[in-house]
């Protein structure tokens, strides 16, 4: 069941109920509200799940500035279809700025703190859970889904701040010892393209955003701070860092809108970890991951790495890193060729995307930048483990991407404003499945820049040397320039040794 028809059918199950219960209190009194206008927070869920249907908790607690409930445990779980909107709150500001205006300019005003041990705002099966406009702190995971497929329930997370202060300028303190939010197999909308729907999710022990159901997260800053230039890592507890995906189906991470951008940077451990599990009849399918900045500040010009470099501990993380299945799931695209869909995955402190050697894991490398990931290697992108794989005769090797080999330069001559490029690719018909996509990219530092062109190669060159002609941008005088292998089945190699810079005059 897609998304939509899972809100609709959620929502019509019970929509004859509807109830607005207010929070008008910062005290964590239990039982039950004196009126639906006079309630605690845990009073307000507690009256909700009694009246059943669809219901809201709304905000009018008096005095101004930001109003902080404590909480002495967990709150009830969620049991029916439940709307928390913490923007009713007078003072309360959504914020104003898009991707690429910055961070964040919200004000929040309703700030819930747990006891550090606890878990926050939980759901069961078969309902739906919106949360707006809130500051959650100190939780072992602060939002909890609990859907038993991915089709039961439905989060959405738009315009809160988990993890760090209610101001979101640092970390909130000790406490944040799990997630920030931890779907399960639930579905989930976390952020969006509108402004006020962009969340901050940083600070956290665990991940950013622990998603095993169908998601879309959009526009969200994941391990910095409100500024989107400073780092307040995830994954402090358990080197997950940003981002963990568990689905494999209904996945859209970012999108070709800059609205859509997420920049997922500063955590401790991995930007985003696509670590699948076995669901059945999901297959990998309709998934994106598009548009997103990995290991840089929101401008993009800045590194805020990803990973960890600490000289007494082992370096672990980076910006992708793509683990194993149960089963072949198929292959998970990571970029595009369209306009705004390439990845920018730069400055990370190890990999740009890495399989650590795995076996049973396959993935596409489609228009990224990445370059200047600065991990011990120094490899953009890493199939085998921990270093560059060489290439080997007839590509008969196997493992991660079936370690598929990389474009052989053989020679390159430059007429013009053309660039032809003589390459050779050592894949066997029966050891990579054709026809064969090679992609040239400006080097960067042994990564890729801006793309330049592609080939086709099918089975009947095989092997063979062949020629392309490319144009070169207008102007440029010098044009290094690294290759890369993407099979029928998208399975991406790593990188080209670097091809020394061209001059017009063909002397390099």
């Amino acid at each position: 069941m897609c998304r939509a028809a899972l809100v609709a059918a959620l929502c019509a199950a019970h929509a004859a109920h509807a109830t607005t219960f207010t929070v008008t209190s910062v005290a964590d009194t239990a039982g039950t509200c004196p009126s639906p206008d006079s309630c605690t927070l845990r009073q307000a869920i507690t009256d909700a799940n009694a009246a059943g249907g669809v219901n809201t908790i709304g905000f009018a607690i008096a005095g101004s500035g930001l109003h902080t409930i404590t909480l002495g445990g967990p709150l009830p779980t969620s049991t029916h279809d439940l709307t928390i909107d913490g923007y009713t709150q007078p003072g309360s500001v959504m914020n104003t700025l898009t991707p690429d205006q910055g961070g964040l300019d919200t004000v929040l005003a309703i700030e819930i703190v747990g006891t550090g041990n606890s878990t926050g705002l939980v759901i069961q099966a078969n309902t739906a859970l919106t949360v707006r406009g809130l500051a959650l702190n100190h939780f072992s995971d602060a939002i909890i889904g609990n859907g038993g497929n991915p089709d039961s329930s439905f989060i959405t997370v738009q315009g809160c701040f988990i993890g760090t202060r209610a101001d979101g300028t640092a970390f909130a303190g000790v406490g944040n010892t799990g997630s920030a939010i931890r779907t399960g197999f639930s579905a989930s909308q976390i952020g969006g393209t509108l402004p006020w729907q962009r969340n901050l999710l940083s600070g956290n022990g665990g991940a950013g955003l622990l998603s095993g159901g169908p998601t879309t997260v959009q526009g969200n800053l994941i391990g910095t701070d409100r500024s989107g230039t400073l780092a307040i890592p995830n994954g402090t507890a358990t080197n997950w860092g940003g981002v963990i995906i568990a689905a494999h189906a209904d996945v859209h991470l970012g999108g070709s809108d800059p609205a859509a951008r997420n920049v997922i940077s500063g955590n401790h451990g991995w930007g985003i970890g696509l670590w699948p599990a076995a669901i059945a009849g999901h297959p990998i399918g309709d998934f994106e991951l598009k548009g997103n900045f990995i290991g840089t500040d929101w401008s993009g010009t800045r590194p805020l790495p990803n990973g960890f470099a600490d000289p007494a501990a082992a370096k672990y993380g980076g910006g992708i890193q793509v683990t194993p299945g149960p089963v072949d799931l198929g292959t998970y695209p990571i970029g595009g060729f369209g306009v705004g869909e390439a990845n920018l995955i730069v400055g990370n402190d190890g990999a740009g995307i890495a399989s650590s050697g795995y076996p049973n894991v396959y993935f596409s490398n489609l228009g990224n930048v990445i370059h200047h990931n600065r991990g011990e290697h120094r490899v953009n992108v890493d199939l085998g483990g921990f270093g560059p794989t060489p290439n080997d005769a007839d590509d008969a090797d196997s493992g991660a991407n079936n370690l598929q080999n990389y474009p052989q330069i053989l020679a390159v001559s430059r007429a013009g404003d053309q660039l032809t490029i003589t390459y050779r690719v050592d894949s066997a018909v029966g050891n990579a499945a054709y026809p064969l996509r090679i992609d040239f990219h400006e080097n960067r530092r042994g990564g890729s820049g801006a793309w330049l062109g592609a080939d086709t190669c099918g089975a009947g060159d095989a092997q063979q040397p062949r020629q392309v002609v490319l144009d070169v941008p207008a102007g440029v005088r010098a044009v290094p320039f690294v290759a890369t292998v993407t099979d029928a089945n998208g399975y991406s190699s790593e990188f080209s040794p670097a091809y020394d810079v061209i001059y017009e005059d063909d002397f390099d």
